[in-house]
């Protein structure tokens, strides 16, 4: 028998955060989110999503203590205020193979909802845009990014079988960058510097600390106007700012970074490629210390094997200026001269067609999906 308790107690929170560690400990493509930071999401005075969200989380019990699932329950009160509709979601869901676990972990799930007056239940989503989002069915046999998820096959069906069906889909892709940047590019970042009178305001000689304390701000100005539209995104409050800029300090690279701005020095579109640090929260388990950080040293003094594009955005008065031909210029004449050859992509919703537009112009493989998945829980007349 299957027995869900809600996440309360100090040993809990621990089992809900080891929990995917030991359900993926034999998997070479999975990945952990930073175990610290996770950990605190289980509490409201040190989740940092709180003032807008109200959140549950449940684990699953097999014979009274052997811990078979996982699963968050997340109210985004700004995100349902912007669409008009009342909705739950879900996050962080992990589970063994067995349908039961599934029903019996959605359940309180979908029990939740219920008592909040809410009868719509979606996911996996997190707090916002750049938490993880998604449920994987195709490309299970690929590394997990930094900004990606990974989950086995049998999770669709499962969902499937509880009466969840497709709501939309996003699509991520290996992009080719080739040993030069392209001269359709080059040239046309050239006219649009001089016609715009636009400047790239960051340099390779600067130093992380400085970039970060400089420039965020107006970076986050810009990523709230860029992605507003996109589902599921809220603008960010200060404590998330500082909480993602916290994890970023160590792996932003500022050759790996564009920020272009007009001649008054406002920022107008932006781009941010990461190195990839899947192999690093793979060895560390996602736990920083007291040893986890030797695995992220090498991030910091040496190059990259390996990238993925995390954000790239434009406000909308220069949307269709070509603005992002600086970006991109700027960023692969750098990825190009460390000597990376692909670019795993973000995850774009598949009818987002600006971003897939601008994307599929490189060579590319596209080579995993991942689902938002969605439940009426009104009974049908």
């Amino acid at each position: 028998m299957i027995e869900v308790k809600e996440v309360v107690s100090a040993s809990q929170r621990r089992a809900f955060v080891n929990f995917p560690l030991k359900l993926y400990r034999d998997n070479e493509h999975y990945a952990p989110l930073f175990y610290q930071d996770e950990k605190a999401l289980l509490q409201e005075k040190t989740n940092i999503y709180s003032d807008y969200t109200k959140s549950k989380f449940f684990l699953a019990y097999e014979e009274k203590s052997k811990v078979v699932g996982r699963v968050g329950a997340i109210i985004n009160y700004a995100d349902n205020q912007k669409t008009g509709v009342k909705s739950v979601r879900f996050t962080r869901l992990d589970a063994v193979d067995d349908v039961e676990v599934f029903a019996a972990l959605m359940g309180a799930v979908e029990n939740f909802a219920l008592s909040e007056g809410i009868d719509v239940v979606h996911g996996p989503l997190g707090y916002n845009d750049l938490d993880k989002e998604g449920l994987l069915i195709e490309g299970f046999e690929y590394d997990e990014t930094y900004g990606g998820v990974y989950n086995y096959p049998y999770y669709l069906p499962h969902l499937e079988k509880l009466g969840y069906q497709k709501e939309f889909d996003w699509i991520e892709r290996k992009i080719y960058v080739g040993d030069k940047v392209d001269e359709r590019y080059v040239r046309m970042s050239e006219v649009v510097k001089t016609r715009y009178r636009l400047k790239e305001l960051i340099s390779n000689d600067m130093k992380t600390g400085y970039v970060i304390d400089t420039y965020a701000d107006d970076i986050f100005k810009v990523v709230d106007e860029a992605y507003r539209k996109l589902h599921g995104t809220v603008p960010f409050t200060e404590k998330a700012k500082e909480a993602l800029l916290s994890g970023l300090r160590i792996i932003v690279k500022p050759r790996y970074l564009s920020c272009v701005a007009d001649e008054n020095g406002k920022i107008v579109g932006f781009g941010l490629l990461l190195p990839a640090i899947w192999h690093a929260l793979h060895k560390s388990k996602g736990k920083l210390f007291p040893f986890g950080i030797f695995h992220f040293l090498p991030l910091l003094f040496k190059k990259p094997k390996e990238a993925e594009m995390a954000l790239i955005g434009v406000v909308d008065e220069y949307r269709n200026t070509g603005a992002h031909t600086m970006i991109i210029r700027r960023l692969w004449e750098n990825v190009i001269e460390d000597g990376i050859t692909e670019l795993e992509s973000n995850a774009n919703l598949e009818d987002n067609l600006e971003i897939n537009n601008l994307l599929g112009k490189f060579p590319q493989k596209l080579h995993k999906r991942r689902r938002c998945l969605i439940k009426s829980l009104t009974p049908k007349e």
